[in-house]
């Protein structure tokens, strides 16, 4: 077990009053676990991730972390005048912890994922799912154990949201890293996840927790996963117990 939340509740205070956002959140995870957070709009899954992070803290509850996070938002935040090789490294730099060691790590991780020959380009030259791949590299680089991404392909077209997602979940596979995504995407997530928590509308609660057990032909990647038989049947479940009046597309 790498993560475990228990009885985790949230609320905040308004102007208007006081807002109960998360209610009695629980949910283990264990190591090299993909594990996708689905729910309506507002219901508070980017909050569990603030939460998870140590940006905020809770109003009730105890969270267990065993190692060290690394997170990864929306947007890519390239610094567009620092070169593809100086954006990696500035997590490492702000640490004080780049050295010919962690130099390496980010060589091979250039290399094995198609980017070393760009890696003195700056992001304004790199496609949109390039850019991600490149966030995704600058945050493995200070070697996260857990990996905490909130909707990193939202931006993206829908193609290129496929094959970036693809790509995504082949790195991390690869890393070996337990990750937990926040995705409004039903399919995206049976795709990705070995796990789905599927939280209630705002104040938040989980209605379920799917394991997903595709049968792939061949290597099991996001883009295979959706021929698998069952993954229609993971789809009108779980679509079935999100809130009628708060569409997931």
């Amino acid at each position: 077990m790498i993560v475990q939340i228990k009885n985790l509740s949230m609320n905040y205070y308004t102007l208007e009053g006081e807002l109960e956002v998360l209610k009695n959140i629980n949910l283990t995870l264990e190591e090299g676990t993909i594990l996708a957070l689905v729910g309506p709009s507002g219901c508070g899954k980017s909050t569990i991730m603030n939460i998870l992070s140590g940006l905020i803290k809770p109003t009730k509850g105890s969270i267990t972390i065993n190692g060290k996070m690394g997170y990864m938002f929306q947007k890519d935040h390239l610094l567009e005048w620092r070169t593809i090789m100086e954006n990696i490294k500035i997590g490492l730099e702000i640490q004080k912890k780049l050295t010919d060691k962690s130099l390496q790590k980010i060589e091979r991780l250039l290399k094995l994922y198609g980017l070393w020959n760009f890696r003195n380009n700056y992001p304004e030259e790199l496609s949109g799912g390039m850019r991600q791949r490149v966030a995704l590299i600058r945050t493995l680089a200070i070697n996260p154990d857990i990996l905490l991404l909130d909707e990193p392909f939202s931006a993206l077209d829908y193609q290129t949201r496929l094959l970036v997602c693809d790509d995504i979940t082949k790195i991390i596979k690869k890393e070996n890293k337990t990750t937990i995504i926040v995705t409004h995407d039903i399919a995206e997530a049976i795709s990705m996840a070995d796990k789905i928590a599927v939280l209630s509308k705002r104040p938040a609660t989980i209605k379920n927790i799917h394991e997903i057990n595709l049968t792939v032909k061949g290597e099991k990647t996001p883009l295979s996963s959706r021929e698998a038989p069952e993954f229609k049947d993971y789809f009108n479940t779980i679509w079935k117990e999100l809130d009628i009046d708060e569409k997931l597309l």
